[in-house]
């Protein structure tokens, strides 16, 4: 490999430091470690090039000014560390790091940019001239807070440049206007007071905001007791949460005359307005000309944005070579649309997304940032731009990674018709909720755009599944422990949403499964989308054997008969064991409850209740003897059923509920030769 390298590149006398990697000054003393010719060398047997703090001091005292750099950019940086690695991720995904690691194990990574560094290749592939380091990565420094001129003036450079080039994102019904709009005044204009205007004759462009509602949100919003005189004599600016006088500058920054916010544009005690506007919601955002995301604000009296202007937050100058500016810096983070909001392709962090982004944990904001055909975040650190053709973000390191993951479509904005419903469910479960009730109307403009990109009807909406997609979506499970009990008894408990928390769908092949029909009934008037359940069935023919579930004590003391005896059948554990058992088959194995079934009220199931359960699939495993290691051997091919657990809560007619998920448990052949066909009607 190394002399393959050597081929490849020019041969010269430069040096460059071992530790640094940057090219050794002259009149620096020579290092055992020092790399000779080009820095690429040091990668000729690793990926990756490890180095300690004492391996820096060393260095910075044989004269490397280079790594004396180093060691005041990290006292700037407070940052102290016990040893790092230097990785350019030239032969994996991920963009070029110093990862560091502190004397507790704590790790924390850290990047060297420069405004010019390359985009379209690993540095060490780059053409003449070489490029001054091996971890270089195209980065910006951040202006001291993302309200002053230099980031509102890039977030204009993004809207303008979308605004003309990006055919994705025009608007969808050019005639679309809301019912009420804010009008802010002319461009950059000083006015005082917000205008309350309503049923406007002709659409106008109009921004929206994306916000998380606080204990002072209500106490700010549009009743039926003020519209009058908000119409008449408008709004005060200053009586506005500062967070929103914030996003009211931005706007007139950005030339925007009218902005909808819900909280006051829709009157909050007025059940038939609420209705009607949240029935439009898909509309509105879809054809606002942008959404203003408050992504970082969760609290009272705070504002949109944010003084990052300490030293230990910004960029740390570290050397400047051929007129570049290089600088060291914490990396930022940055969400993404792979299902956790904090994952940088394919390394976990330890950012907090309740901290860095709150509002884009929320159940609301789900829709609102997937149907905004353009979003404008204002995050702790930086502004970063969504739409429909490009993410970006002021520091560059989205940059960097457009270019090198171009098949990383899953961590970007998609348009609503370009996402399975499966994706959808998962997306947005796990987000939580202030009103237990609103699981399936915060979910409506997903669901109505859904309809009418795939041709769907009203009728085919079933609590949250599409008739038509039953296959893929209807059996679901918790990826995490229950939260508690159901939170919403109105929601039919074969929908995800009757249960909080993370899920995923069973996606492969059904086992004998048969639909034969559903019947969900709504409120008188109320729009299906919107989810005011009345009562909801679905009936499905299936194989059935009949179970015992246990839990609490009575399951503690048939765990402990188990472990004293020695002709028991042993216990099976499925892939998410729990502290609920179902005894199925003659075996006893663990399973997964949607809930707590175990806390007192309607929704409590007492031990040793007879349950039913339901194959709805199939999971093949093999296993190697230890034996056969090494040979070619084909092994042992176990076969194990995906069953439903449920409950019966009437005879005549039969019903029954669903209460959770075994997995992986019972082998397939044993519960059919013990089941029977059954029709069923889920409730």
């Amino acid at each position: 490999m190394l002399d393959f390298i050597k081929s490849m590149v020019r041969r010269d006398k430069q040096q460059w430091c071992g530790v640094c990697l940057f090219e050794l000054n002259p009149t620096a003393k020579s290092l055992p470690s020092d790399v000779g010719e080009r820095w690429e060398y040091a990668f000729a047997e690793s990926d990756d090039r490890e180095f300690r703090f004492t391996d820096l001091v060393k260095s910075s005292e044989r004269g490397c000014s280079r790594c004396t750099a180093f060691i005041r950019a990290f006292k700037t940086l407070e940052i102290e560390f016990h040893e790092a690695t230097w990785n350019p991720y030239v032969n994996s995904p991920g963009s070029p790091l110093l990862e560091i690691t502190t004397a507790d194990g704590t790790k924390q990574n850290l990047e060297i940019c420069c405004s010019d560094a390359s985009l379209d290749k690993p540095v060490l592939f780059a053409d003449e001239p070489p490029s001054p380091h091996a971890a270089l990565c195209r980065g910006y420094k951040l202006s001291r807070s993302t309200g002053d001129e230099k980031s509102l003036s890039q977030a204009a450079a993004w809207l303008a440049a979308c605004r003309d080039s990006h055919g994705e994102c025009q608007a969808y019904d050019a005639t679309f206007v809301p019912t009420r709009l804010l009008y802010l005044g002319k461009e950059q204009a000083d006015c005082q007071f917000l205008e309350l205007v309503e049923n406007l004759e002709h659409a106008v462009p109009y921004a929206a905001l994306s916000h998380r509602w606080t204990q002072e949100t209500p106490t700010k919003s549009l009743l039926a007791t003020n519209m009058l005189d908000r119409k008449q004599n408008g709004m005060p600016l200053s009586s506005l949460p500062e967070m929103m006088q914030d996003a009211v500058s931005v706007l007139r920054r950005l030339g925007i005359e009218y902005v909808w916010i819900d909280c006051l544009c829709i009157v909050q005690d007025d059940k038939e307005d609420w209705k009607r506007e949240a029935s439009l919601m898909a509309s509105i955002y879809k054809n606002a000309d942008i959404t203003i995301a408050a992504s970082w604000c969760d609290k009272v009296g705070q504002r949109l944005f944010r003084d990052h202007s300490a030293p230990h937050e910004s960029g740390v100058d570290v050397a400047e070579i051929g007129g570049q500016s290089i600088f060291i810096r914490r990396r930022k983070p940055h969400f993404s649309w792979m299902g956790d909001e904090s994952y940088w392709f394919g390394q976990a962090t330890t950012e907090d997304p309740e901290l860095e982004w709150p509002t884009l944990t929320r159940g609301w904001v789900y829709q609102e940032q997937l149907l905004s055909r353009r979003m404008l975040h204002f995050t702790r650190n930086e502004l970063v731009w969504e739409c429909l053709e490009a993410t970006q973000c002021e520091c560059g390191w989205l940059d960097n990674n457009n270019v090198r993951h171009q098949g990383a479509t899953g961590s970007y904005k998609r348009g609503t018709s370009d996402k399975s419903w499966v994706e959808v469910i998962k997306e947005y479960a796990k987000r939580p909720l202030t009103v237990a009730t609103d699981r399936l109307p915060a979910l409506g403009g997903i669901a109505k755009t859904t309809a009418v990109a795939k041709g769907y009807g009203t009728e085919e909406y079933l609590c949250g599944l599409w008739e038509n997609e039953l296959e893929s979506t209807l059996f679901w499970y918790l990826t995490e422990p229950p939260r508690g009990p159901r939170p919403n008894p109105q929601i039919p408990t074969w929908s995800w949403a009757s249960v909080d928390g993370d899920k995923e769908c069973w996606q492969t092949s059904l086992e004998g499964i048969e639909f034969l029909g559903s019947d969900v009934k709504y409120a008188s008037g109320s729009d299906p989308f919107l989810g005011d359940v009345v009562s909801g069935t679905l009936t499905l023919a299936g194989h059935v054997v009949p179970g015992i579930i246990h839990h609490g004590q009575d399951w503690t003391k048939t765990l402990e008969a188990m472990r004293d005896a020695t002709d028991t059948s042993h216990l099976l554990i499925s892939e998410r064991g729990t502290d609920y058992g179902l005894h199925i088959c003659g075996q006893f194995t663990t399973f997964n409850p949607d809930y707590s079934l175990d806390l007192p009220g309607n929704d409590y199931v007492s031990s040793s209740s007879q349950v039913f359960c339901l194959l709805f699939g199939r999971t093949t495993s093999s296993e190697m003897d230890p034996e056969d290691e090494g040979t070619a051997g084909e092994g042992t091919e176990t076969v194990r059923a995906n069953l439903l657990v449920l409950r019966r809560t009437s005879e005549n007619p039969p019903r029954y509920e669903r209460i959770g998920v075994n997995e992986c448990s019972i082998e397939l052949d044993t519960f059919l030769s013990q089941s029977e066909r059954y029709q069923l009607t889920l409730v």
